[in-house]
């Protein structure tokens, strides 16, 4: 599963990363994310307690990838690709040219997106509206350019501890420059979005919801596909059996090529090994289920 994280430069996105995955060690109801890069995992924590120190990374001057598992209950059940684009890649100048193609390249070819917008620089700084604006029109073409695949896309509104998000007045000020967006993913059949208050600083606030969410849809969509595989490889082997006989078994042999005999063995070990695959996932998939049942989408 590839995740992509935008947003322009000051957004909080490395920050979000860092203490994200420190979070995520020590287990939320029973889920884990781990680092499959030993040096990543130690930057990436020693990140969080920075931040937790009220110290902050350096903004992000490249695209960096993550390898990362989730687990369940120490056992993983889904690896995933964490992108994080630098805040260039976000702008309108043509000398981020080459980082804003390769964004555009890595949003049509994501399994889930999640996009940050800092809610304390729209409540307060004129300009952030426009960034904001910017970034949208970003996932908005990709959205026309990918194929119509099941497609989780979360907004995370960052600096949440900073403003007073029950002031109707502020929320109206951060949700303005994505209503567009959201008015056009509310309008597809392939994507759900979400939009997420977020807070990294000491007093942290929904940290680990736009990972989780994301991950959900990743689960769903590996139960889908082990279920389908599990039911036309029953129907294939229910079909190659009911042509079993004799006298195929006897031309099958004298022609050297498999018997429906032998087929209708070979789909039941292919439902086989999708059902052993499928069956570590369905109470994983039920909890994140039921931990995020309260989260609105649009």
């Amino acid at each position: 599963m590839k995740i992509v994280m935008l947003g322009h430069s000051g957004a909080g996105k490395t920050t979000y990363l860092s203490l994200m995955y420190a979070e995520m060690q020590d287990g939320i109801g029973g889920f884990q994310v781990r680092a499959k890069n030993g040096s990543q995992h130690s930057q990436l924590l020693a990140d969080a307690r920075a931040i937790r120190s009220s110290r902050y990374p350096p903004l992000t001057n490249h695209r960096a990838s993550y390898d990362l598992a989730l687990s369940y209950n120490g056992s993983e059940v889904l690896p995933f690709t964490w992108r994080d684009h630098r805040g260039g890649a976000a702008s309108g100048r043509t000398s981020d040219a080459e980082d804003v193609g390769q964004l555009h390249q890595d949003l049509l070819e994501s399994d889930a997106i999640v996009m940050f917008i800092d809610g304390h620089a729209l409540v307060n700084d004129p300009g952030a509206a426009r960034n904001a604006s910017r970034l949208s029109s970003h996932v908005l073409r990709a959205m026309r350019d990918r194929p119509e695949v099941s497609t989780p896309l979360v907004i995370a509104v960052t600096k949440c501890d900073l403003i007073d998000i029950s002031d109707e007045k502020v929320t109206e000020k951060v949700f303005a420059p994505v209503a567009e967006l959201a008015k056009a993913v509310a309008a597809t059949r392939h994507i759900v979005g979400t939009l997420i208050p977020v807070a990294c600083g000491p007093s942290s606030m929904n940290v680990v919801v736009p990972v989780l969410w994301s991950l959900r849809f990743g689960l769903i969509g590996m139960l889908v596909r082990l279920s389908t595989q599990v039911e036309s490889s029953v129907q294939a082997a229910n079909a190659a059996a009911s042509r079993v006989t004799f006298v195929d078994r006897l031309v099958s042999w004298w022609r050297d090529q498999p018997s429906y005999a032998t087929m209708a063995e070979n789909h039941r070990q292919v439902a086989l090994r999708a059902r052993r695959q499928l069956q570590p996932l369905i109470k994983p998939a039920e909890g994140l289920e039921e931990m995020l049942k309260d989260i609105q989408y649009f």
